[in-house]
């Protein structure tokens, strides 16, 4: 008697804390993040940034000349020149460089070593992401590989669209439940949902029910 109270008293405890965490969740994010009907909304997001993804992808494969990123690699030499020269000149910017990071600047020239490689694996990279955001196939780890690209770009010195990309590419992330269920993931993620309902339902198992 005197040592079961205790006991139950902080399994209560923790169930409560438990509870009270749970609760801190919006119900808003909920919906939006986890509910089937917010994956309209998704459906519309993903479709424009795997088009603006592919577009991109697309035009690297296809372009004539020096243009296309698959067989030359004037274009990401280009991108690596202009990483070094503004580098070199960031004192000129006022304390607001558009290339901050002297490391990257290394990594850069590194990769510049192998220019045709890595061209190919930018093109190729940048179409995997837009095929696999316009089919929903995956679209959590597609919008990751976006959001990384973006952010080796921007921390190049490259802005244009790529914070509009990156915002919608987190929100994705997040959203990876029902970002793709209108798509190819609603064959490939049921195994996994289940799987994580199971869970869930086992260790909420001994929690009382109103």
């Amino acid at each position: 008697m005197t040592t079961e109270a205790p006991q139950a008293t902080a399994a209560g405890a923790t169930r409560t804390d438990q509870l009270t965490h749970g609760s801190l969740e919006l119900p808003w994010t909920r919906w939006l993040f986890r509910s089937r009907q917010a994956g309209v909304l998704w459906l519309i997001a993903r479709l424009w940034l795997g088009w603006q993804w592919a577009s991109a992808g697309w035009g690297k494969l296809t372009a004539a000349g020096d243009g296309n990123w698959f067989s030359h690699a004037t274009g990401l030499q280009g991108f690596i020149a202009g990483a070094n020269s503004i580098y070199d000149h960031r004192a000129q910017a006022h304390g607001h460089p558009q290339v901050t990071y002297g490391w990257y600047v290394h990594i850069l020239n590194a990769i510049g070593a192998h220019a045709q490689l890595f061209s190919r694996v930018v093109t190729l990279s940048e179409l995997a992401v837009g095929v696999g955001l316009l089919l929903g196939c995956l679209t959590g780890v597609a919008a990751a590989g976006g959001v990384a690209l973006n952010i080796m770009y921007i921390t190049g010195g490259s802005a244009g669209p790529n914070g509009t990309f990156i915002l919608l590419g987190v929100l994705l992330v997040a959203a990876w439940r029902v970002a793709g269920y209108l798509g190819a993931d609603y064959f490939l993620l049921p195994r996994p949902r289940v799987r994580l309902r199971r869970k869930v339902r086992a260790r909420t198992a001994g929690w009382p029910r109103h």
